[in-house]
């Protein structure tokens, strides 16, 4: 179940909107070597690039530096470059169109760019727009691209032929529109599916809490407990020992006849969040009911969950004086699990011992081995 709600949390935290940030990036790492490239090649002799180019790279060094660092100023910026890019081929078509000699030259000029720099500007926009908006408005740009290309065409003579070369590049924009649809489409099915598990996620976990969890303080409860002591017993070994440890406030009653059942509430969360903090990570510390906890210490030999218990001993009045201004000890009672132990009869064992600190004085720790 972990390794799923992992899954499902980058699919939350790498979602669609970051692709789409670093693809573009990637994109424009890709493409300002050969826009540079080309300007030096062919900007002598071409106007458009001479002049277009410098402003081009700029303007898309700048929104990959936007995409990369200020992810929050993306959407916005990747709008504007759009609209301005889009205008942008649109004059350099038209312009390459009349300022060519012939207008089979022309088309030639058009080749591969601003044709594929429209198709480019399509993609851009369904990476940064909702499917209905990106649809309607690559269909807008295509309609003015293929339109202005014809427009040029048709004033040139001989262009007839070259009218209908737009005409039909307008219809290919329009199927590669319709495949950037389908795309589109997927990809909102897919954010769907990862939606729906992410809530079916949310829901087995609030489950699994709510079966597992003691709801006061949030630490493992009898159920959870008497799992983990069932699944330590079997690996049990002499490189694997397990101690146990059952502690009972002292004189609780006291603590919610005194001060209310809202402060011994308090006492009880602290408790569970100073003896929290001083157990390793591997360690199971569960609430039993009432003011009785219980931790489970996997690799802990006896000397050791001994001494774990001295130490919160020491601890817990202490802490809980200095937060609450209410001093509570605790009696301990600390054991070994057997490998034949039943998480029943190793919880009666331990009890034992707790309640012989208790007959003791209280604010004790006793303890018996395997």
């Amino acid at each position: 179940m972990a390794s799923r709600s992992g899954r499902v949390s980058l699919l939350r935290g790498q979602d669609l909107a970051w692709l789409a940030r670093r693809v573009v990036a990637f994109g424009i790492v890709v493409g300002a070597p050969i826009i540079a490239a080309t300007w030096f090649r062919d900007g002598p002799h071409d106007v458009w690039v001479r002049w277009g180019y410098p402003p081009l790279g700029a303007v898309l060094l700048v929104f990959g530096w936007i995409l990369l660092r200020r992810p929050a100023w993306a959407l916005r910026t990747a709008l504007t470059i759009l609209v301005l890019l889009e205008i942008g081929w649109v004059v350099v078509a038209v312009g390459r169109i009349g300022r060519e000699p012939d207008v089979a030259t022309a088309w030639a000029s058009l080749i591969p760019t601003p044709l594929l720099g429209v198709v480019v500007c399509l993609i851009v926009g369904f990476l940064f727009q909702r499917t209905r908006t990106a649809l309607l408005h690559g269909a807008f740009y295509s309609g003015v691209m293929t339109g202005a290309m014809a427009t040029a065409f048709s004033r040139r003579p001989g262009g007839g032929e070259y009218v209908w070369q737009s005409v039909r590049y307008g219809v290919y924009l329009g199927v590669f529109l319709v495949l950037l649809l389908v795309l589109s489409r997927a990809k909102e099915h897919v954010a769907s599916a990862v939606a729906d598990a992410e809530r079916a996620d949310a829901t087995a976990s609030r489950m699994r809490d709510m079966a597992y969890l003691d709801e006061l303080t949030g630490i493992a409860n009898r159920r959870r407990l008497m799992e983990e002591l069932g699944y330590q017993a079997g690996l049990l070994g002499p490189a694997h020992p397990v101690g146990v440890v059952y502690f009972d406030l002292d004189h609780f009653k006291r603590v919610n006849d005194t001060y209310g059942h809202e402060l011994g509430d308090q006492v009880l969360r602290l408790v569970a969040q100073i003896t929290g903090r001083t157990l390793a990570h591997r360690d199971l510390l569960a609430r039993l009911g009432g003011e009785e906890f219980v931790i489970v210490a996997p690799g802990t030999h006896h000397e050791g969950a001994l001494a774990l218990a001295e130490r919160l001993r020491q601890n817990l009045p202490e802490e809980l004086e200095a937060t609450l201004g209410v001093r509570v000890t605790a009696s301990f009672g600390v054991t070994d699990l057997r490998p034949d132990d039943t998480p029943a009869s190793v919880l009666r064992r331990v009890d034992g011992f707790m309640y012989r600190a208790k007959a003791d004085g209280r604010d004790q720790v006793r303890a018996g081995g395997a």
